[in-house]
């Protein structure tokens, strides 16, 4: 009886050592971080030229961030330059100086520095990738007539950073798109877009289009739109079938009209009348136009940049205050004003991540 007690005693002992024994801590193979910025709106404020500060600010509305100046925050230095716009693609974002003649390449999700290009680069304007390389237009040097003779596309390997080619394009080379394995380059100083083969890194053909060019996007019928805007003839929007390579329609638009760019279903686009001297106009035209909308949307002075939010179609427009120190970001859902926050100095354009 004792020696069964005994074992008893010692299995009960036993038990509760075992339950009063610290849980081993489970510890997740991988641990998925997401970075601050890896969700929200990326704000292009240009700069002055003279002083060369341009910045990327960031705004996350289901938060309440603001933020002024995110490379800064990232790297502890101000990126400088005249931006002109801001790629992403994957997990890097590429920043444009167009007058330091460099790209600062950087992770989308923290902006910190990754690797900077800095040579054969001729004030970069815009940016693509495509069959796994970057494709950059650059303006090159104005001629004493004032004209791009120069322009030309780089052409970066996505490994080094590095710029392996240069392609020779038409005068103001300015913006791109992709459609099918062919990059189109709008010439913002001629009549033309080019086609690069991206298999031959070599221009295959070219359309005539309405005068000076400059930007793209794609309706939700793969009809590709094309902007020009000339302060001498006008400015007109096109709609291409690049399958075909026709010219669908084209029709003139508001002066000086800049920042195309299209709503969440793909059916209304939108641009920026902003001629010299007078209030700037947001215009809003069906995929089904033959001509201008009669009447403005929205009116204000001194707009400077357009972007929609593509799953709220919140209307974005940059103010730059006269370039009078720091811009404003205005927010519109319609022609309905909502709100408005500060930004750096020109806010010239907008990225969207979500």
């Amino acid at each position: 009886m004792k020696q069964l007690l005994s074992k008893t005693l010692i299995w009960a002992i036993l038990a509760l050592a075992v339950s009063c024994a610290p849980e081993e801590e489970i510890v997740p193979e991988e641990e998925i971080v997401i970075g601050e910025f890896a969700s929200g709106v990326f704000i292009i404020n240009e700069g002055n030229f003279s002083e060369s500060n341009g910045s990327v600010g960031f705004y996350n509305e289901e938060k309440e961030i603001n933020e002024s100046d995110i490379f800064e925050k990232a790297n502890e230095v101000k990126p400088g330059g005249i931006l002109q716009s801001v790629y992403f693609h994957d997990t890097l974002a590429f920043i444009i100086d167009q007058l330091g003649n460099r790209i600062e390449v950087v992770e989308a999700e923290t902006f910190k520095s990754v690797a900077t290009i800095d040579e054969g680069l001729g004030t970069p304007r815009y940016m693509v990738i495509a069959n796994g390389k970057g494709y950059i237009t650059n303006w090159g040097n104005f001629d004493e007539n004032y004209d791009l003779p120069d322009s030309y596309v780089s052409v970066i390997d996505l490994s080094n950073y590095t710029v392996t080619k240069s392609i020779d394009a038409g005068n103001g080379a300015e913006g791109m798109i992709i459609f099918g394995d062919d990059v189109y380059v709008a010439n913002s100083y001629t009549n033309t877009i080019e086609v690069i083969n991206t298999e031959t890194d070599a221009i295959s053909t070219a359309l005539t289009v309405a005068s000076n060019p400059v930007s793209f996007v794609k309706d939700k019928n793969d009809n590709v739109w094309v902007l020009s805007s000339s302060y001498f003839t006008g400015s007109a929007l096109s709609k291409l079938n690049l399958t075909t390579a026709e010219v669908l329609t084209s029709f003139s638009v508001g002066a000086s009209a800049k920042s195309l760019t299209v709503n969440s279903t793909g059916d209304q686009l939108y641009y920026l009348s902003a001629p010299y001297g007078a209030d700037a106009e947001v215009r809003s035209v069906s995929i089904d136009a033959t001509e201008d909308a009669t009447e403005a949307l929205i009116t204000a002075p001194n707009l400077y940049g357009l972007g929609i939010d593509p799953d709220t179609d919140m209307i974005y427009l940059g103010n730059s205050n006269a370039f009078q120190g720091n811009g404003t970001v205005l927010r519109y859902n319609g022609a309905t004003f909502v709100d408005s926050f500060n930004a750096g100095i020109a806010p010239n354009g907008f990225v969207f991540r979500k």
